[in-house]
């Protein structure tokens, strides 16, 4: 699964020093290895799970960057962003769905309906700490600018329309 829209989580930090790409990697991994340990495997869909753990931060912008508190709501709202973006670049079931958008439980007030998206909530929850709390958060590496990223978006949307 790879969509062009991915490079703008590689220019964005999500948590400390580390990408939303690389958070939403660290997710799925994280949410695949408990599935394991806790032997769910007959109980979970492994692609819905890794491709709803790829896509519940498809937000496709720096929530640290300043924009008149647009997104001083981000934790409360930026699932349904990523699910609404996901949308319009994959096709989704109802597991990946329901997971992308609920995976902010409990900021958001309806809980994941499948068990997949008590995955991702958990592995978010544990991998945004670790990343927040790490002491690497002190070493960022510059990552392009606001207005790099505008201008990624603005010409994947001139691409769209040519086509």
């Amino acid at each position: 699964m790879g969509h062009r829209h991915m490079d703008i989580e590689r220019c964005c930090y999500q948590h400390g020093n580390v990408t939303t790409f690389a958070h939403s990697v660290r997710v799925a991994c994280l949410a695949v290895w408990m599935a394991d340990r806790a032997h769910l495997w007959h109980h979970v869909d492994l692609r819905s799970l890794i491709r709803a753990a790829l896509l519940h931060d498809y937000f496709l912008y720096d929530w640290h960057d300043w924009d008149n508190g647009t997104h001083r709501w981000h934790g409360f709202t930026h699932g349904h962003a990523a699910l609404v973006n996901a949308l319009s670049d994959f096709k989704l079931n109802a597991i990946e769905k329901d997971s992308i958008e609920k995976h902010m439980f409990p900021l958001t007030p309806i809980p994941p309906r499948y068990i997949e998206g008590y995955l991702v909530t958990l592995a978010d929850k544990i991998s945004a700490t670790r990343e927040t709390l790490s002491m690497g958060r002190f070493h960022k590496k510059s990552l392009p600018s606001a207005q790099v990223r505008a201008t990624m978006v603005k010409n994947d949307s001139r691409q769209e329309s040519v086509r």
